[in-house]
């Protein structure tokens, strides 16, 4: 472990530090990721893509919106029947086995890989998928739990939300009850910009407030030995949700430039084998990133953590200060 690994770090060096660690792994993290994700992705495509009119590389009009749809999609699923079900049922099971299989083992191996070389250990992508596979039952359960918190976290904002469309729609009415005059109009809007702000923005943050807190649940259980450690994810990010948000609002900004200038490449070739191909290799290229970001700032929150209990302890220790005044007069009895 090293010093590096141990101090606080700010979000620009967490960022820099993740990168770091992401250039190191990139082939095993790009080929981990093709090998999970690639033949489900091929697979799917399969079934929804008409692979006889698919070209190898575009070569036909964009504006030709029929032909699209044409090469795109299977014939089977314009035509109805039992394919369409048949495929259907295909893409189900697909998703059953990514979600309950291939995403918990695939984040574990990720996160194990990243926290080991952050460590400056060297481990193989098969040592660090065989930990992964011995923690997955603990990893889907408290995955689930997380899924349902994070759902119960969305309805409470999408009927809070709901509750101030009410509140704004009663302003609206009301100020149709006042009159057109200027006073209401300038009312209105203003009660329309506060309402907009705290629907887009407010609900927002508190959704992701839920969602980094109890976020943390992964490298608990990988390297704390913890069966259930959605607790312990919310002492993990006491104190620290807005250097978190900063963290993965810089990174998705970084993020973005990157994914434009490849959609545009990609979105060229979309309808396409090579295209298809393409979004696959961009797709196992970036995805990791963030699993490595993620791994980077959970040591940093058990750095920051593990300091802040030790400063508690030793507070305990010390006991309470006595006051000065105190002091005083027994300095003076001693005396």
């Amino acid at each position: 472990m090293t010093r590096s690994t141990l101090r606080p770090m700010g979000v620009g060096p967490m960022l820099d530090r993740s990168l770091q660690v992401y250039r190191k792994l990139f082939a095993s993290l790009f080929l981990g990721t093709l090998l999970a994700f690639g033949p489900f992705y091929l697979v799917s495509n399969v079934l929804l893509v008409n692979l006889n009119a698919l070209p190898i590389v575009p070569n036909f009009d964009f504006g030709d919106m029929d032909r699209f749809w044409e090469s795109r999609f299977s014939e089977e699923l314009f035509a109805g029947g039992a394919a369409v079900w048949a495929r259907a049922l295909g893409i189900f099971l697909i998703g059953l086995v990514l979600v309950f299989l291939v995403v918990p083992v695939y984040f574990a191996w990720a996160v194990i890989l990243s926290n080991r070389a952050i460590d400056g250990e060297a481990v193989t992508s098969g040592d660090a998928l065989r930990e992964a596979w011995r923690r997955y039952g603990r990893v889907l359960g408290n995955g689930l739990l997380y899924w349902l918190i994070s759902m119960g976290a969305y309805s409470i904002v999408s009927v809070g939300n709901f509750v101030l469309s009410l509140v704004y729609g009663g302003a609206i009415l009301s100020t149709a009850a006042l009159g057109n005059s200027e006073a209401a109009v300038t009312v209105a809007g203003a009660f329309a910009l506060v309402v907009y702000v705290l629907f887009a923005y407010g609900g927002a943050l508190a959704y992701y407030y839920f969602l980094i807190r109890f976020g943390y649940f992964l490298p608990p259980l990988l390297f704390e030995n913890e069966s259930v450690a959605i607790g312990r994810s919310w002492s993990l990010t006491r104190r620290s949700f807005w250097r978190l948000l900063a963290v993965y609002i810089n990174f998705a900004a970084l993020s973005y430039v990157f994914a434009v200038a490849l959609g545009i490449v990609v979105a060229g070739l979309g309808v396409s084998v090579v295209g298809l191909l393409l979004t696959l290799v961009v797709v196992s290229a970036f995805l990791p990133a963030g699993l490595v970001v993620y791994a980077l700032t959970y040591r940093v929150q058990k750095t920051r953590t593990d300091a802040d209990d030790i400063e508690d302890a030793l507070a305990r220790l010390r006991g309470p200060e006595p006051a000065l005044g105190s002091e005083t007069r027994e300095a003076e009895g001693t005396v």
